[in-house]
């Protein structure tokens, strides 16, 4: 075999070599490719699953595209089950947290990879989580369907472990950050407990409607509150219309344990799914399977729809106010139909079991 000088030039020889070199550079510094990567400006729809069937997962959305870029993006990118009912997800910084109700954890992921970095054990059929700072969050828990109180456990993000656990009303449910106050749904009563971030002492209940299950902030701090009604039912367990009471929307001033309160002109439907848009001057919830609107300057409720479908989760995209509505079905993979904020409907794509909540990345 002859040497390499035979074959090329001295000029040739460098060429030849710094090629060699820089592939081998090129080889060391690759990373691996990922099998989910998060684009920005994409929704990432909850598929709570079926209950016991640890078949939830997150699907992945484009936003102005409205393709499915994942379908079940934590099993792509971790080989692995996600869990059983996923409940809710919330993005803070680099990292997602996934509340899955019969798995009692909480699972961290990290974005936009979706790799799975941490989980949060020990809760107690844990609900929703909310973050007070990049350091220190708060997920409601029911603990029992016995009718005693709920508790909310306040979680160091930097160790993802349990930091204390505050007593609460029963069934808590939806929960907001406002200023440094932690306003808590009990759904199973009919009070909102108030919680100082900084101490983690509570200050006090404010009492609304029967059933509050959501809530939101508006662009003046004002804490709006939804409330389902308190469903009553016969020996046959049938519902008795004349013992079940209305639904609601109250008005919470920062600053104050005192509500003012709107009742719904039924109690034949629940109201639920309490949003707002991203000027958060137009809330948004779902009541007699539909969608109804209205601002937060307005003196009374709306009494006709903006949409006519009913959906099991309900979502307002804070750039544009699309409208998302998922379907859950959960006898296979369910669809969620998007809407202008007109209610004309734009289109429709296929996800997981049960959408209920859609973030938006």
């Amino acid at each position: 075999m002859k040497p390499l000088s035979a074959f090329t030039s001295t000029y040739g020889r460098l060429l030849l070599g710094s090629a060699a070199a820089f592939s081998l550079l090129a080889c060391e510094s690759n990373e691996a490719p990922r099998p989910v990567t998060i684009p920005t400006n994409s929704v990432l729809v909850v598929n709570e699953g079926n209950f016991q069937k640890s078949n939830a997962d997150i699907s992945v959305v484009g936003r102005s595209s409205g393709s499915v870029l994942y379908k079940a993006a934590f099993l792509d990118a971790n080989k692995a089950a996600l869990g059983d009912v996923a409940q809710s997800l919330t993005i803070e910084g680099p990292r997602a947290y996934v509340v899955l109700n019969n798995s009692n954890k909480v699972q961290v992921v990290s974005l936009p990879h979706f790799e799975a970095v941490a989980s949060i054990e020990g809760l107690k059929l844990p609900r929703y989580f909310t973050a007070a700072s990049a350091s220190k969050g708060y997920v409601t828990e029911t603990v029992k369907y016995d009718g005693n109180n709920g508790q909310v456990s306040a979680i160091d993000l930097t160790t993802n472990s349990v930091l204390k656990t505050i007593s609460v009303g029963v069934q808590p449910e939806k929960l907001l950050v406002v200023g440094s106050r932690l306003y808590v749904t009990n759904s199973g009563g009919n009070t909102v407990t108030v919680i100082n971030t900084s101490t983690d002492a509570v200050e006090g209940t404010i009492p609304v409607g029967d059933s509050p299950n959501s809530l939101a902030a508006d662009q003046a701090g004002n804490v709006w509150v939804l409330s389902g009604g308190k469903v009553a039912y016969n020996a046959d367990y049938s519902v008795d219309y004349a013992r079940t009471t209305k639904g609601s929307l109250s008005r919470i001033v920062p600053g104050q344990l005192t509500a003012t309160t709107r009742e719904m002109d039924s109690n034949q439907s629940a109201p639920g799914r309490l949003t707002i848009n991203g000027s958060r001057s137009q809330l948004y919830y779902t009541y007699k399977g539909a969608v109804y609107t209205l601002a937060v300057t307005d003196a009374a409720l709306p009494a006709t729809p903006l949409i006519k479908r009913r959906f099991y989760g309900l979502g307002i995209d804070p750039q544009d106010n699309t409208i998302y509505g998922g379907i859950g079905s959960f006898t296979a993979a369910d669809k969620v139909i998007r809407y202008r904020s007109t209610g004309a409907p734009i289109d429709s794509f296929t996800v997981g079991i049960g959408p209920n909540g859609f973030v938006f990345y």
